[in-house]
């Protein structure tokens, strides 16, 4: 009996939260037989998240609509924020910044014949099942890790020339046959917690550059690897960690953030110049597909050695179960003070 009540009290709050969060319209005579959930990013966050960030706010949503019989598609132009970390200003409201680097859901769903279409509830307030939600926190492999990789799969799916340059890339990076160890660090939450800037509140504390040289020694020795694939986002890591390692080392060569300016003495640059340095002709686009390609490749690894992220999960996550070893590094999280 208190299994039925639990239902009838979840489906209720269910049927409520749509009613406030999505607008039921019809646009045309298409697709007759469909019903479709316009989703996009309005967490109020959203003009300071990144592609991942934004992946895993409207997953939850995703799923959700999948389970009530809706198709999910995604159309970053009804947001209520420019996102600027996944395009130019000048694009927002005008392109969909999720079809740069996804399809839809549904592959064969084209966006412009949703809006044709006779069924549709599009979203106008910040929603997210919390159930579904994964943030940059460490996690097992357990039931929700399981949904949420399923998800990914059925429904996150890289656009063709994306897919092509990853196997391109993966062919080309990983040649041999041999195990090879995915290390993963986001050098960026270091640099701005040593600068102690209010917009990391939160963020998880990083090792320094000599944290993980030593670290990664210690883990190819412990897990037996002879190599190692790098993601990581700021150059002098990359440079120092592969000057230490040699080709034991492989990476993705793209530009990168440059975080600091004595990495091997922890100073950062203060100078969102010399940070930016090598994005100056890079469009924002371009960044983040080469990021994804990264994270796919780190996906691709035999076991994954990581600094919290939001990146770092997806990867987890897109791996699928089949990491043989995992350890992510948790210092815990920093917390600003005026």
């Amino acid at each position: 009996m208190r299994g039925i009540i639990d239902l009838i009290k979840n489906e209720t709050e269910y049927r409520k939260r749509c009613a406030e969060t999505f607008i039921k319209s019809s646009y045309g005579e298409k697709n007759k037989y469909k019903k479709f959930r316009i989703l996009c990013n309005r967490s109020q966050w959203a003009g300071k998240q990144g592609l991942i960030s934004t992946i895993f706010e409207i997953l939850p949503n995703i799923i959700e609509a999948r389970q009530h019989n809706y198709i999910p598609v995604i159309d970053l132009c009804q947001n209520s924020r420019c996102q600027i970390l996944l395009q130019e200003k000048q694009f927002a409201k005008q392109e969909n910044a999720w079809e740069y680097y996804f399809t839809q859901p549904d592959k064969e769903i084209l966006l412009k014949n949703v809006w044709k279409s006779m069924y549709v509830e599009k979203q106008i307030k910040p929603c997210r099942n919390n159930k579904y939600y994964i943030g940059d926190e460490c996690f097992k492999w357990d039931a929700k890790a399981q949904i949420l990789a399923s998800a990914i799969c059925q429904n996150i799916h890289l656009k063709k020339e994306i897919k092509d340059r990853l196997i391109y890339e993966r062919n080309r990076l990983f040649k041999k046959k041999e195990k090879i160890l995915g290390v993963a660090i986001r050098a960026g939450y270091r640099s701005g917690v040593l600068r102690k800037l209010s917009l990391y509140n939160g963020h998880p504390l990083v090792g320094s550059c000599i944290d993980y040289i030593r670290d990664i020694e210690k883990k190819l020795s412990s897990w037996k690897y002879n190599s190692f694939f790098l993601e990581v986002d700021d150059r002098k890591y990359l440079e120092e960690i592969k000057k230490y390692f040699g080709d034991v080392c492989i990476y993705l060569e793209r530009p990168r953030f440059n975080f600091f300016q004595n990495v091997m003495e922890d100073i950062p640059y203060l100078n969102n110049d010399d940070i930016f340095a090598e994005f100056k002709e890079i469009s924002i686009k371009e960044r983040n597909i080469d990021y994804l390609v990264e994270l796919y490749l780190l996906a691709y690894c035999d076991s994954l050695f990581a600094s919290r992220g939001t990146g770092q999960n997806f990867a987890y996550l897109l791996n699928n179960g089949r990491y043989s070893q995992i350890e992510f590094v948790d210092f815990g999280e920093f917390y600003y003070q005026k």
